[in-house]
């Protein structure tokens, strides 16, 4: 309980204990006596968050099982140009078998998870090439890092995708490449060497770096964990029956964006949490694109400021969402979180990584009243129906308020709206009007 030590700091904490976790009327939260001797007063308070736009340039795209690809331009974030980055390995099949096999054709098969279009795609473009290095499942990758490829291409794919009807894209791979793998497969057939290289994963695969074309209107969300998503060398034998080898992308990979606001709403934005100054009633989430909504708390804590000796017993943020329309294929953010802006100016992601959730993000209701840091953010989700994320955050409000009565400092003034999903291809217009924080608080009479 040492987060919770400091909360009572008067009498008055004493008297309210029966109500900190009352219901949402002021009329309700009371002891059952005559108003007249009551000694306490319950009230409402609603505050309207200051919203702006902030760019954060630093993303991680590393740590999930999907990896993203394309390019999507549009009149808010301006350009994203998204190159995949995946290493592959063997996953298993069938090995040639001496002269019963002999070598059809390799493909490259997707598993599309999600998209970002205003409509469906045609004539979309797909170029492979291998990669002048090796990637590792130890670093860090972030989205700005951008690695070499050899200049032959693998595939030059055009294709047409409409996500009501296609899950799935199959790229055909050049027979030199194709062929590269086969001679493999053909010589562990004799065992030996080469044949534990294959099967035990010795043998070196230069990762695929997947380029989109310079034209292309669309971002893929692919998942790399689907028993789909392969490398496919296909053979036949005499027959003609067809039988398969084949790589799957389960080991390191990430995605290396490039970012280009100038054709966007928020091209004044020049460095990293700068607000932008664009004139909208608006402001916005995109994970992709860096574009990130700042909430102001001074409407709350100059309440803080001016009341002494009061206890919140029940606070929620709410945060108004413009719906998307309904006939692009482009989703509203699932899940979000709120980050402290920290003295330096920043959030700190890492540190919220490294287990230190108390003092650089808002944390769940449980988690305030349990010992030692925590990891367990508070996750926000979209609630479609009311087109709104809404969260109960009482304890974080009194942790503020207490935190200024001890030092006259607070623990946070700003937060950063982001998402756990950081590689989520949704994007979400907030309202700024709909930026709400409401609390009921009670005090003793005066």
């Amino acid at each position: 309980m040492d987060k919770l030590t400091y909360w009572i700091t008067s009498g008055l904490a004493i008297v309210l204990v029966p109500f900190f976790f009352a219901c949402d009327d002021p009329s309700r939260l009371g002891l059952e006596l005559e108003s007249e001797d009551n000694p306490i007063v319950t009230q409402k308070m609603e505050f309207v968050l200051p919203a702006s736009t902030i760019y954060i340039d630093s993303l991680r795209t590393d740590q999930f099982t999907h990896s993203i690809f394309g390019q999507y331009e549009d009149s808010i974030a301006g350009k994203a140009t998204v190159v995949s980055y995946n290493q592959y390995n063997i996953y298993g099949g069938v090995l040639p078998g001496g002269d019963s096999l002999e070598y059809v054709s390799t493909i490259l098969s997707l598993k599309v998870a999600g998209q970002r279009a205003q409509r469906g795609l045609a004539g979309e473009q797909i170029i492979i090439h291998e990669v002048n290095d090796t990637l590792y499942n130890q670093p860090v990758y972030l989205a700005d890092r951008k690695l070499d490829h050899r200049p032959e291409t693998i595939a030059d794919y055009t294709f047409d995708y409409n996500p009501l009807t296609d899950s799935i894209i199959q790229i055909p791979l050049t027979d030199t490449f194709g062929q590269f793998l086969y001679k493999r497969l053909e010589k562990a057939t004799l065992g030996g060497v080469n044949q534990d290289s294959l099967l035990l994963g010795m043998y070196h695969y230069p990762p695929l770096a997947l380029i989109p074309g310079a034209g292309n209107k669309g971002l893929f969300s692919f998942d790399l964990k689907d028993d789909t998503t392969r490398i496919y060398v296909n053979m036949k034998n005499a027959a003609g029956k067809l039988y398969h080898f084949s790589f799957d992308f389960s080991d390191a990979h990430y995605s290396q964006i490039d970012r280009d606001r100038s054709s966007g709403k928020f091209s004044d934005i020049v460095s990293e949490y700068e607000e932008s100054n664009a004139i909208t009633g608006r402001t916005h989430l995109d994970m992709v694109n860096g574009i990130h909504t700042k909430l102001d708390l001074s409407p709350y804590l100059d309440f803080v400021k001016s009341h002494e000796d009061f206890i919140i017993n029940r606070a929620t943020i709410s945060m108004e969402v413009v719906p998307q329309d309904e006939f692009s294929y482009i989703e509203t953010v699932p899940f979000i979180r709120n980050y402290f802006i920290k003295s330096n100016g920043k959030i700190n992601g890492s540190g919220v990584s490294r287990g230190d959730g108390f003092n650089n993000a808002i944390l769940t209701e449980a988690d305030y009243a349990s010992s030692g840091n925590s990891t367990n953010i508070l996750t926000m989700a979209y609630n479609k129906d009311n087109s709104e994320y809404l969260a109960n955050v009482t304890l974080f409000t009194q942790v503020l308020a207490d935190d200024y009565t001890l030092s006259d400092e607070f623990l946070t003034e700003h937060l950063v709206i982001t998402s756990p999903e950081t590689i989520s291809l949704g994007q979400t217009s907030f309202n700024k009007s709909g930026m709400k924080l409401t609390i009921f608080y009670t005090t003793l009479k005066d």
